[in-house]
């Protein structure tokens, strides 16, 4: 088995569980930062609303699932590199990538104009992770 720069492997790692976190303790700031407007607030009656002002928004639960995914591929790839699985980790971080495509396209048709160019940056991410995996598979086995 060959034994390549750990590094960047721990580095991305550290980045997805701190996404992760972020997704857990900070719901509402994490729909921006993704992308995505607020779920609507229920309707409340107007003896129940704030002084007129209308509610903005709330977060779904899914933001804590789409925490612990992120928490989770980062844990696997710290732990796939610890234990000396490049290969593993090489195909594990090409799977992941492909869940920046995913985000991205979900960003383009449901974030509107406000955070469609939110989706760029998913896109960009995809096309990172998913080049350093080509590159790991096939030039990566002279290191």
């Amino acid at each position: 088995m060959i034994s390549r720069p750990a590094i960047t492997t721990y580095f991305l790692g550290a980045g997805s569980i701190a996404l992760g976190l972020h997704c857990i303790l900070r719901p509402k700031q994490e729909y921006a930062r993704f992308g995505l407007p607020l779920e609507p607030a229920p309707r409340r009656s107007s003896k129940t609303q704030k002084h007129g002002i209308p509610d903005e928004g709330q977060p779904s639960p899914l933001i804590h699932i789409k925490g612990i995914r992120e928490a989770t591929y980062g844990l696997a790839l710290i732990v796939l590199q610890y234990l000396g699985h490049d290969d593993a980790v090489t195909a594990f971080n090409g799977i992941i990538s492909l869940a920046g495509l995913g985000d991205g396209l979900v960003i383009w048709f449901y974030g509107g104009n406000k955070y469609r160019k939110k989706a760029y940056g998913h896109v960009a991410a995809f096309v990172a992770l998913s080049g350093w995996s080509l590159w790991r598979a096939f030039y990566g086995r002279r290191w």
